[in-house]
Order: C-alpha cells, then sequence, then structure tokens
C-alpha cells in the first residue's frame, strides 16, 4: 500500500511538471526510466556545466556499439549494446544519399544489457542475452542496440530491433526474453522505435513492412497481454504514454496516422498529415484548465513537417479538412514546424523545435503562435540527431559533430556553452541526481551532479 501511494504521488508531482520548473531545492530527481525519461518527456532539473570540460566527473569505454540512450533507477545507470567480434562500419555523420539501402552487419555478435555505478561509472555488472548473427538489415546510421531500455523499480526491459525483447532485474539477472524475427524495413534501414513501461506494461510498436502492430507485453513474466494490428509501414517513433483528466492513451506516431490506443488496445482516434517519415516522440502539457498533447513530424524531403496540439477525449478520424478546418480536438497546428530526428520539447509553456541542422524554433504550447522560428544555436551547428534535454531553464543539445551545446531561452536561444566530448554524439541525453548523461560512440559521460 505504502508503495501504492508513493507511487500515487510520483505521478502527481509529474502531472504538474510540464508547466512549471522543477524546484531548484527540496525534490531530488533520482530517476530517468526510459527515453527522454518516459512521461517526463525530456525535462529534467538543473545540471552545473560552469566548469565545461572540468564538469566531466566520470567517461567510461563502453563495449561494442549502440546508440541507445542511458537510463536511470536509483544509484544505477542501464544501458545496451551489441558487441561483434570484427570491425564494423564507420559511423558516418550528417545527412547524405550515399548508402541508403541498409546491409546486414556481418559477424558472431552478443547482445548486451550493462549497469554502472551512478557516482563512479564503475561496471556492477554485463549480461549478455541474445547471440548469434544479425538477423536483419540496418542503416549505417542505425544500429543494432538503437533502442532505449526502460525501466522501473522491478525490472529493466530491453528491445533488441530484429533479435528479441527480454526483462533483467536489478543484479543483471534475465527474468524473461523472447526472440523476434526478422522484418523487412524500407529501404533495410532497421527498427528503432523503443519500448515504454508504464504501470507493468511494456507497450512497443512494431512497424515495418511486412506487418505492423501496436504490442503489450506483462513485464514481469514477458506475456503477450494484446496485439493490435496497425495499418502503418516501417516507423521509428517511441510511443507515448499521456495520463490526462478523461483517461489514459498510447500515443503512436505513423507515416500514415497518429494514433491514439487505450490501455486495452483498442483504437480511439487517429490523425492524417504527418510528414512521410514520422520519428519525434510526442509530449504533453497543462494551460490552466486546458490539457494538450503535442505530435510532429518534420522529414526533410517532405513539403508536410507539421506540429499539431490536440486536445484530450478524441474519438474517430480527427485528420484536418481539405479546406483547413481542424475540428474541435485540434487546439492548434504549425504546417511547416516541425523536426525530422529530434523530438520537441515543452519547457514551462513554450514548446522548442530543434531541427537537425542546427536552428530552433520555439511555440507558445497554448497557442501555437511563433515566439521565434529558425534562429541559429550558432556558427558551425550542424548534424542533430539526438532530442534535446530541458535541465531546469537551459536546454541541452547534443550534436553529431561531438558537443553537448547550453543554451538559454530568451527572445532567441542564447547559447551559454559548447563542451566538446570529442566522439560522435546521436543518443538523447539523459538527466537524474543533477547530472547530465550523454552517450557518445565509445564512452559514456557524466557531467555535473556531486560525488556522492
Amino acid at each position: 500500500m505504502l508503495n501504492r501511494l508513493l507511487k500515487c504521488l510520483r505521478w502527481v508531482f509529474v502531472a504538474g511538471f510540464f508547466t512549471v520548473f522543477l524546484p531548484e531545492t527540496g525534490f531530488s530527481q533520482e530517476n530517468w526510466p526510459g527515453f527522454r525519461g518516459g512521461n517526463l518527456a525530456g525535462v529534467g532539473q538543473g545540471v552545473d556545466l560552469t566548469q565545461g570540460d572540468q564538469s566531466v566527473r566520470f567517461k567510461v569505454a563502453l563495449p561494442g556499439k549502440g546508440w541507445s540512450s542511458p537510463v536511470v533507477w536509483g544509484d544505477k545507470i542501464f544501458v545496451t549494446t551489441s558487441v561483434v567480434d570484427r570491425e564494423g562500419p564507420e559511423s558516418r555523420k550528417g545527412l547524405y544519399i550515399q548508402d541508403l539501402q541498409g546491409k546486414v552487419q556481418a559477424g558472431k555478435r552478443s547482445w548486451e544489457v550493462l549497469c554502472l555505478d551512478f557516482v563512479t561509472g564503475k561496471q556492477l555488472w554485463r549480461t549478455s542475452v541474445f547471440d548469434g548473427e544479425a538477423r536483419g538489415t540496418i542503416h549505417i546510421k542505425n544500429s543494432y542496440a538503437s533502442e532505449t531500455p526502460c525501466c522501473d523499480d522491478k525490472v529493466v526491459v530491453a528491445m533488441f530491433g530484429n533479435r528479441g525483447i527480454c526483462a533483467l532485474d536489478h543484479d543483471g539477472k534475465v527474468i524473461w526474453k523472447q526472440e523476434i524475427g526478422a522484418r523487412k524495413t524500407e529501404m533495410g534501414w532497421g527498427p528503432a522505435a523503443s519500448p515504454v513501461l508504464h504501470e507493468g506494461v511494456i507497450y512497443q510498436t512494431m512497424d515495418n513492412d511486412e506487418e505492423s502492430h501496436l504490442w503489450a507485453l506483462d513485464s514481469a513474466t514477458g506475456k503477450t497481454k494484446w496485439k493490435t494490428q496497425r495499418k502503418e509501414k516501417s516507423n521509428w517513433a517511441t510511443p507515448f504514454v499521456w495520463e490526462h483528466s478523461k483517461g489514459t492513451e498510447i500515443i503512436t506516431p505513423g507515416k500514415g496516422k497518429v494514433r491514439g490506443y487505450s490501455l486495452e488496445g483498442e483504437q480511439l482516434w487517429e490523425l492524417g498529415g504527418m510528414s512521410s517519415i514520422a520519428i519525434p516522440t510526442p509530449s504533453a502539457g497543462k494551460f490552466g484548465d486546458n490539457e494538450l498533447v503535442f505530435v510532429s513530424s518534420g522529414y526533410i524531403m517532405d513539403i508536410k513537417k507539421p506540429v499539431f496540439a490536440l486536445r484530450p477525449g478524441s474519438r474517430g478520424d480527427i485528420t484536418p479538412g481539405l479546406l483547413g478546418g481542424l475540428g474541435d480536438q485540434i487546439a492548434w497546428k504549425q504546417g511547416m514546424g516541425g523536426s525530422y530526428h529530434p523530438s520537441p520539447v515543452l519547457l514551462g509553456d513554450k514548446l522548442h523545435v530543434l531541427l537537425d541542422r542546427g536552428t530552433m524554433s520555439c511555440f507558445e504550447g497554448a497557442s501555437g503562435k511563433p515566439v521565434w522560428e529558425k534562429k541559429s544555436l550558432g556558427k558551425g551547428t550542424m548534424g542533430f540527431t539526438a532530442s534535446p534535454v530541458a535541465a531546469g531553464d537551459r536546454l541541452l543539445c547534443a550534436s553529431e559533430e561531438g558537443e553537448l551545446f547550453e543554451v538559454m531561452l530568451n527572445d532567441a536561444p542564447e547559447l551559454v556553452r559548447r563542451i566538446k566530448l570529442g566522439e560522435m554524439l546521436m543518443a538523447t541525453p539523459a538527466l537524474a541526481k543533477r547530472s547530465v548523461l550523454v552517450r557518445g560512440e565509445k564512452h559514456l559521460f557524466r557531467m555535473g551532479g556531486q560525488d556522492k
């Protein structure tokens, strides 16, 4: 009973989290339980980076390769990787037209979950869950461990694309695992959507060119609770669990349509009009009595790059009409405001959108009115795949060029500092205990916070 009460209190706090900054005193944000912190949607406490490069508390080498983000529970960091017995292709930065067709990367391989001590970075355990040869093709900028794990106080759930899904306890023991067959994806780019864990249930989108579905599994046993078929093709967006006054929904961005589902797998509504690739994960906020969820997409080769703000309680098809009418369930739309890879982050009452080439836009969350649009973060800024995270009143943005940008938000984005970490960054940072964790191509960095 006490654990349930504490859990409820924690989520009461999270529910009000989106309209105010986390307090600087009186609360310690201990956990970062999934991609973008799960329901925290990329928002956390402030991090002191005033020492620049000297803010790095530890830098530890990670075996193998993976672009999954670290997650945190208590004093433990969990991260996934894929280790192979031979040298793989070199990672490439930026957008390009070479090697668009995905390929199978050869070699004997293991898919692993690692646990590190939060303070020191010391490896506490390392568990190989699957082994063998890769079964599916991936884009050269993808990896065989791109899906960010998720966790709670009992389990760590890791998804490895075309290989399998598993759960471990916090001591590294495999509780259960399921093999997953390779599925064909557009241009052979492979999967990348991360699992979401909510009240003991895992939600995983399985969008591909063969058969797509939303999958719900019991986190304790791995048993399937339900599978709902989706009229969707290959896509790479992580779902979002939206808790609002009218209920709880699982929101799944898609290139065909964004859809909302009940916790029992019933499709509640759908929204068309996204770009032909829809990668960003939604976020939600409350503005007075108005609750909104923000969905977006912005494939660079598409003429549609929308951001939608949706009200709770939708049913049926809420796609805007041909004459531009939005209907009752769409609060506002920005037709060209969306980003390709990075997920927008709601900080206070404003939605911030980081574009791949290092510019940023800001919209009023309640109305969609532009505050400023496509302002550069500074000279030489380019190549952003990771989503920004909000640390207190600052945004932290990790670039493919290997720099962490600290950005103050005023009438325009003001670059406070850029910290060179020296290796390619594509994983979204994690925030916990007033620290930021940044996964690079070869190392995990912890910056800020205290060594105790």
